[in-house]
């Protein structure tokens, strides 16, 4: 499906601000030890989508920020954002990232770990040199955030969770929290009071992206592997909104995380609860009402381009399952 003309138009201007990102293989300051330049390229070059280097000149165009003002923020999102895939591809004995091999297999889980640290000290490093103080403390605090949510997420582990509350809450501190930094540039450089509404949107827009990415992992894409998640032991926000309707899956599942692991019958047999009419039903409600929740806090934007495009980003961001 093709994005929306107010999204493609957003993220194609948008695309020209971040060419200055392409040719960078790491940190702006040049490390002495070339090896973590070389690791921290293997995703950087990939790009992404850049999503979060967006919400920096989004979330600022409404107070007239210069573009260039916007360039260490933009710059120190997507570092931290690389950083924490080194780590998770590490974690996750990930084999492919971006449709390239993941850096850990390229070299080892050592480097790619150590160079994920410098990229991050770089990143912290420049904020504090350059920044906004309280951009420096609320990235400080994302990183608090993210490193909860890893933790989080590995204990969950071969477990299934007695309620969604807890996915809710690694979603949060995984997913959200760098998104709702990227957000807050514009309000926090300009002292608007619009900070906390645009905060707010960004977390509950990262709760939505993460419950569709975990769909996406039952449905399997050109870039990911189906089910994943299961096979390494781990049951995402949406299979376990599955198993919620379906007891016996549910049963199976419990039989194998007793053991410490998870049999390609389980697997199967929440593929097929996970294709029933009446799952997709349920999913779907569920997507719509936190679709719902988001265009209900749009509506703090007023009548603007930005509600607009976000309220497009909402709907394209569903789209990506259909």
């Amino acid at each position: 499906m093709n994005p929306n003309p107010v999204l493609e138009l957003a993220f194609s201007q948008g695309q020209k601000y971040f060419d200055w990102l392409d040719s960078f293989h790491g940190p702006l300051d040049k490390p002495l030890v070339e090896t973590i330049e070389k690791t921290c390229g293997i995703i950087w070059d990939r790009k992404g989508k850049r999503l979060r280097c967006h919400f920096v000149y989004w979330f600022s165009e409404p107070y007239k920020i210069l573009h260039s003002e916007l360039e260490l923020y933009s710059w120190a999102v997507e570092a931290i954002h690389t950083a924490t895939l080194l780590h998770d591809d590490v974690i996750d004995k990930a084999e492919i990232r971006r449709a390239g091999p993941s850096a850990n297999q390229i070299f080892d889980n050592t480097i790619p770990v150590i160079s994920g640290d410098y990229l991050m000290s770089d990143a912290i490093h420049q904020l504090a040199v350059k920044g906004h103080p309280d951009l420096l403390r609320g990235m400080c605090s994302a990183l608090k955030q993210l490193t909860q949510g890893e933790i989080l997420q590995y204990e969950s582990q071969f477990k299934i969770p007695e309620n969604e509350e807890t996915y809710r809450n690694i979603c949060k501190l995984k997913t959200a929290s760098l998104l709702s930094w990227a957000a807050s540039v514009g309000p926090t450089l300009s002292s608007s009071t619009e900070k906390p509404s645009v905060v707010s949107f960004a977390e509950t827009y990262g709760l939505l992206y993460q419950f569709t990415d975990d769909i996406l992992d039952l449905k399997g894409t050109q870039t990911k592997n189906k089910n994943q998640d299961l096979n390494e032991g781990k049951l995402n926000w949406a299979s376990w909104k599955v198993l919620e309707g379906d007891v016996s899956a549910r049963k199976k599942l419990e039989a194998d995380f007793n053991r410490g692991t998870v049999t390609q019958d389980t697997v199967q047999a929440i593929s097929e609860s996970f294709r029933a009419p009446s799952q997709q039903r349920r999913l779907n409600s569920f997507l719509n009402e936190q679709r719902q929740e988001c265009q209900n806090l749009l509506s703090q934007f007023g009548n603007s381009y930005l509600r607009q495009l976000l309220s497009t980003l909402v709907d394209f961001t569903l789209s990506r399952i259909f």
